[in-house]
């Protein structure tokens, strides 16, 4: 079961500094959100933990002795996708590369993407287009599941969705959720706070 620790994590940038003296260990099935203002550091984090960046201090190690890429699954409104590929292709081509817990025809069906599969991902609406990168990510099988603002520019039916599917398909994983809105996080356990870690104004 991997577990993911931090020693003395710090992360700065230019003069600013995020977050310092972050000892913590992520362990086990168990779900944890990152909380904190905005440029707080909570996306910063979950991209060190990770792995895509590395902290400006510290060390992350984990328990699995594996890259990265088999570790993790991720989504973040960060991330992008070839425009020019459609749904399907899309679909196709990531789990070429990754494991997936169901066949893709129940992922289309249960994420309701069927209409779209033949739309390019560029054609897509933000809300669609979030809804396809967060069900690779769900759909993924991986260790653990790193979710940046798993919701954005999702209506009250796809949030209804993501709840849906982290509780049916991903109880077996870690999970790791940057996020201040509470239907992102509503079944976390593990709060962080991000503040204690940040220096103390003089």
């Amino acid at each position: 079961m991997l577990s993911i620790t931090c020693t003395d994590i710090a992360k700065r940038y230019i003069k600013e500094i995020l977050f310092k003296d972050f000892n913590y260990t992520f362990d086990g099935n168990k779900k944890y959100v990152l909380l904190g203002e905005n440029s707080s550091g909570k996306s910063t984090l979950l991209k060190i933990l990770g792995g895509a960046i590395a902290p400006t201090k510290g060390k992350v190690s984990y328990s699995e002795p594996t890259n990265n890429n088999e570790l993790f699954s991720f989504c973040s409104p960060e991330m992008h996708l070839l425009d020019d590929f459609t749904v399907k292709e899309l679909f196709q081509l990531h789990f070429q590369f990754k494991t997936k817990k169901i066949t893709l025809e129940e992922q289309w069906k249960r994420s309701e993407l069927y209409p779209f599969l033949d739309k390019k991902f560029v054609e897509l609406s933000s809300g669609l287009k979030n809804k396809v990168k967060l069900s690779l990510a769900l759909y993924t099988a991986a260790p653990a599941l790193l979710l940046d603002e798993p919701c954005t520019n999702f209506d009250a039916n796809n949030a209804t969705w993501y709840t849906e599917t982290i509780q049916e398909l991903c109880q077996d994983q870690l999970i790791i959720v940057a996020s201040n809105q509470g239907i992102e996080h509503a079944y976390c356990t593990e709060k962080i706070y991000l503040h204690n870690y940040k220096p103390q104004s003089k």
